[in-house]
This record gives C-alpha cells, structure tokens and sequence, in this order.
C-alpha cells in the first residue's frame, strides 16, 4: 500500500485549534430513562457513518478532513437523494498493539495523534455533527486494562470540554465465560474502571460502552448496569446476524429490544456488501432496509461502518464514486440520512412528524409474477398537512401521491421478496416512513417449498453408501417441506444419515444460470432440462466436506452456465450423505433476475410430491404457514385465487397433479 503523509495538516489545525468550539447545533446531549436528548428535552436519534483508522485515513486514503467534506458533500447527486446528511462521525483509532506500522498512532508521550484528532473532532463541529472517540480494540478487555487507561486518561481531560464529543470506550469486547452474564460481569469490571477515570475528568460526555460477543449481548446490562450517568450501550450487528447464520435473528433483536426498554442503545457497526465473508453477505431486501426499519421503530441511533473502498463492507468504489444497488451499502446509507435528516435530531423542532402507515397491501402477501400490485397508505399531520407520500420497494422509488386517497400502482414487479415503505413529507419538510410491508412475488407454480427427505443409521459419507441402502429410495425415516434449497445445520447432531432434496425450481427470467453446491460430507446437483425426473443430470457435486457456504473449495462444487426459461418448471434434487461430525448442505444459484450469488430461495421452489398422501401429510403446515387471510395465494394452494383453501381447490389440486402422472 503505498503510504502518503498529508502535509497540510498543521494549516488545518491552525484554522481550527479552539479547544472549546460553540456550535449551537450540537449541544451536549444527555440520557434520560431509556432516550437520549438534548438540553431542551426533544429525544435525539442519531444517524451517521464510521471512518476507518484515523491514522491510516490521513495517510494512506487523501486526508481524514477530505474523507469528512466526501461524507457531507450536500451537492452529490448518486443514487436518489441530493446530498449528504450525517448527524454523527465515529472516528476509529487503532491501538498500536494491535497493528504494525500504521502512522499516527497512539503515544501519551507525544501530541501526534491528538493533533490529527483534534483537528478532525472541530471539523467535525462545523459541519454540524457529534463525534465519537473509538479506542478501537477487538479484544479480551481484560488484556488491555492498562493501555486503555492510559488511552482515557489522556484523552478525555483534551475532549471534556467539547460537547459534540462522545467517548466509545473499547470496541469489541470478546472476553470468553460460561455465560453471556459472566462474561458481561467481566466485561463490566473492566468498563467501570474506564467509565470512573473518564468522569473524572469528563462530567457529562456521553460514555458507549460494548458488551460481551463483539458488542452483540446486551441483555445483562439491563440487570447489572455500568454505574454513572450519560451511559449508552453499543450494538454492533452485521448479515450474518440478522440473517439467523450467527444464531437466531431473534436473539439479536431481543438484546436489543430488552436493553432498549431501560437504557439508550445506539448501533455503532452495521453494513453490508455482496461477498462470499459469511459475516458481511447481505442485501438491502433481506438486511438493510429490514434492520434500518427495526432501529427506527425502538429509536435507536446508529453509524454505519466504513467510510473506505477496500475496508469492509465498503462504501466506495476505488475511485471514490458511491456503490450502489441491492447488494451494496454505499447508497442505501447515503438516501437513508437524506429520508431521516429531520427526524429526531437536537435544536429542539417544535414540528410534529406526520402519520403513515401502509393499508395494502398486508405482510404476507404472495403475488404472482406478471401481476400489477395496488399500494395504499393513511397519511396524516397533526400540526400541519401532508403535501405527499412516496412509495418504494427497499429503496427504489414506485410511486408518488400528493393527495389523498395516497395510492400507486407497482407494475409487473420481477419476482423477489420485497419491504414496501411509504414516506409522507408534510408541510414543514418532516419526513416519516412507515413500518414495512413485507410481501413476495413469485411464479404462479411456486408454493414456497422444497420437500426434504432423510435416512439414518447408514454409516459412510459417500453419496453412494446412501443410494446403496436397502431403505433408500423409499422408506425414509423422515420427510418434510423446507422454505430454502439448504438442509439444517448439525441438525439434530445426526451422524451417518443421508438426505434428498428435490422438487422443482422456476427462474425469473431467460438466460444462462449458475449453480453451488456446499455439503458436509459429500454431496451431488442434479437439474433437469425440463419437470421429468428422468432428465436429470449431475450439474455439480461436492467430493468432501466443505465449510458451511464455502462455494470454491471444489471446482466440481460449481456448474457450468445452464440456460433456462423464464417461468419454465424444472426438476431438481440434491443428494447427500453424512458420516460424523458437522453437518450441512446448500444450493445457490446466479444469473438473469438473480444478482448476486445466493441460496435458492422458496419463491422459485416448489416440492416434488409424489403419493396422494404427500398432500395429506403435508397440507397442515402449508395452510399454517402460507394460507393465511393475508396471502390471497396461499403459495398455489388456493386454485381459484378467491383467498380462501377450500375443498374445490383440492380436487382441482388434484386433478392437474394427476395430469402431470
């Protein structure tokens, strides 16, 4: 990397070296019960963007103050909105114990860093915005009690007297225990010690304090909290979290729900980017939009990490243009701090935001590709009127209606999952967005499904061991419909069992696909050129486990372009074998309609069944899951389309099952 040190950085400093700036726009903020507010009592809901190493920023990417003027250029035009409109900066600076040779780095012995910051920290105070100390570690607390002392003790008497400033004590705590509390309580010791040296100088700067698993348990706090005012806890939660990869989404959002019911909580991490890293593999639909909504429905302030081209998930192309689209951040953050400019921010706006919300359609909704989909709001203002609602499906905007009734019409939506928003503006410039509307477009033939079946007490991990048994193909000892082309993971801790998945897929458009198959232990693709089993050939297989996810490990895992047929059914089935230890198996595909890589989802799916008792035994879950008031389709269900599963639409179910015999 070739390194560049910023010579201007003493002129800069010479223009802004108050120790004390007044800006009235960012006073000092408090915490009061669970909120944070300003000093005139408005509740104060933060948004903005991290910045990578200080040092490395100045150094290395053209100046840390540049990097600041590029996040609040109010003049950019990429993607929807007209500008930038960040209410908070975190500044990340790296101990110097945990890298080699980056420069600036921390030394209480010398101003070098501090100088950088400084500067930085009253830049940050013209352009309107908090800022936030980050002593960025990823670490055990406990191995940095002394240099993070020293940290604090240097710095927080240099800031205390800033009121934009806030202090971030240690970034990622990963301390290890026997439970979320004992290691919290670890945790805890450590940050008090932090919290107490940082009050002793800094009365009344707000202290964020990160919890045990890389800041992503928070429901200790609530029991055990940090002694001391103005104390906010930190969430950081990335894809692979909310995605259920890392444990369940809902034991993510319940730590954030349950310390949010006491205490502030504020997002200091969050993002995402289209990558084969586990961790950071999202897309606005399934990621940023459904989390940027949950944050704003509990209040809580948040940055988004990184302001870089090349640290990840990045924000940036190389030459600085934004990235944007569904598999990108860049973009999504940028018209998400336009969307909330006015919303919750310090100053004390006496305008009330207006009401909205989506009457049509429900969440739940299932409509089938080639439809026109009719969307509906109530929008109201209690201090004023509302002068329109906006319509989007994630952040791409469909519609547009000035006066009520507020409605639009989505035509011919590709088939995806999709979170419908409405945002009314009133007559004041306040802007709110409505909770998302989820819904799914899908091919008339789709249900939602795939049929997985599984054998056990077949030893072996050779694909063949399970296709030899004597119980194989048509005794299995367990079958049921799942709602992505992917098996469980150490499922049931099940050694030596074999499974197939099959049934049929639907692509969304013409063109050439690509198929991945991942497995522990073996595993082989089969694809069809048309809905006959007969057909099917082997497209790809895996030899030997892989990890979870881990497409590439093979070249045998990928396939060649295959080009199918928009709508067009196609048979396909996977076959594995599990001999001991973990266990999994998956299918992605890409191609026309499918952007980027991705596990097949049950909107293109639909199960191979083969017996009239198929539908007997599985008819309970598909009504509980997909044939509710709110899914008119009810996944195919539902032949006549009038809402409702009745006896007709069996026999008619039936009938064009038998057709097909």
């Amino acid at each position: 990397m070739k390194k560049r040190r910023f010579t201007g950085a003493a002129i800069v400093f010479a223009l802004f070296c108050l120790a004390t700036p007044l800006y009235a726009i960012t006073p000092h903020l408090h915490v009061d019960g669970n909120k944070i507010k300003d000093p005139n009592g408005n509740v104060v809901v933060l948004r903005g963007i991290d910045m990578m190493d200080l040092g490395v920023t100045q150094d290395w990417y053209g100046g840390a103050t540049a990097m600041i003027d590029r996040i609040t250029n109010k003049n950019d035009t990429q993607s929807y909105s007209p500008g930038w409109y960040p209410r908070v900066v975190r500044i990340d600076i790296t101990p110097p114990d945990s890298v080699n040779g980056w420069p600036h780095p921390f030394n209480p012995n010398n101003t070098d860093l501090y100088n950088l910051l400084r500067t930085v920290v009253n830049y940050c105070a013209t352009k309107d915005m908090y800022a936030i100390i980050d002593w960025h570690y990823i670490a055990h607390t406990s191995d940095h009690v002394a240099s993070t002392i020293a940290f604090w003790t240097y710095m927080a008497p240099r800031f205390a007297n800033d009121t934009h400033v806030m202090f971030e004590l240690f970034n990622e705590p990963n301390d290890e225990g026997n439970s979320d509390t004992d290691i919290w309580l670890t945790v805890r010791a450590n940050m008090q010690t932090w919290v107490d040296i940082v009050r002793s100088y800094a009365q009344d700067n707000i202290i964020l304090v990160g919890g045990p698993n890389y800041s992503s348990t928070l429901v200790p706090q609530v029991t055990y909290p940090i002694d001391g005012n103005n104390i906010v806890y930190v969430s950081h939660l990335y894809p692979a979290h909310w995605l259920s990869i890392y444990g369940s989404q809902d034991y993510y959002k319940n730590q954030i729900i349950t310390c949010a019911a006491v205490y502030p909580v504020i997002m200091t991490e969050w993002g995402f980017t289209t990558t084969s890293e586990t961790l950071l593999n999202g897309t606005v639909s399934n990621y940023g939009q459904p989390l940027m909504d949950f944050r704003e429905q509990y209040g809580i302030s948040n940055s988004a990490w990184v302001a870089s081209y090349d640290w990840g998930p990045p924000m940036f192309n190389t030459d600085w243009t934004l990235r944007t689209g569904e598999g990108e951040m860049g973009g999504f953050v940028k018209d998400e701090l336009y969307a909330m400019k006015d919303s919750n921010q310090p100053g004390g706006s006496s305008n009330m935001l207006p009401n909205i919300s989506i009457t049509t359609p429900l969440s739940g909704d299932s409509f089938a590709s080639g439809s026109d989909i009719a969307i509906a709001a109530n929008a109201s203002d209690s201090d004023g009127f509302v002068t329109k609602v906006e319509f989007f499906a994630g952040y791409t905007k469909i519609g547009e209606a000035t006066v009520a009734p507020y409605s639009c019409m989505w035509h011919n939506p590709s088939m995806g999952r999709y979170n419908l928003t409405a945002r009314a503006t009133d007559n004041n410039t306040g802007i709110n967005i409505s909770p998302a509307v989820s819904i799914s477009v899908t091919s008339g033939e789709a249900t939602g499904f795939i049929l997985r079946e599984w054998w056990t007490g077949i030893s072996g991990s050779s694909v063949s061991d399970l296709t030899s048994d004597v119980n194989y193909p048509s005794n299995p000892n367990g079958r049921e419909l799942i709602t992505k082309f992917e098996g469980p993971v150490y499922w049931s801790d099940a050694d030596n069992e074999g499974t197939r998945i099959r049934g049929y897929v639907y692509p969304p458009a013409n063109g050439n696909y690509t198929f991945w198959i991942a497995s522990d232990d073996a595993s082989q693709l089969l694809l069809s050129t048309d809905a006959d089993p007969c057909h099917a050939v082997q497209i790809a297989y895996a030899p030997g486990w892989t990890g979870q996810y881990e497409w590439t490990k093979y070249t045998s895992q990928t396939s060649s372009p295959i080009s199918l047929v928009a709508g067009q059914k196609y048979y396909i089935e996977v076959l594995h074998k599990q001999g001991s230890g973990g266990d999994h198996v998956e299918v992605a595909w890409q191609g026309p309609g499918i952007a980027t890589q991705q596990v097949i989802d049950g909107l293109y799916l639909s199960p191979y069944l083969y017996s009239f008792k198929d539908y007997a035994t599985f008819a309970p879950q598909w009504r509980k899951t997909n044939c509710s008031r709110s899914n008119a389709w009810c996944s195919g269900a539902d032949r006549d389309r009038d809402g409702n599963v009745q006896i007709d639409d069996l026999k008619t179910f039936v009938e064009e099952w038998l057709t097909e015999l």
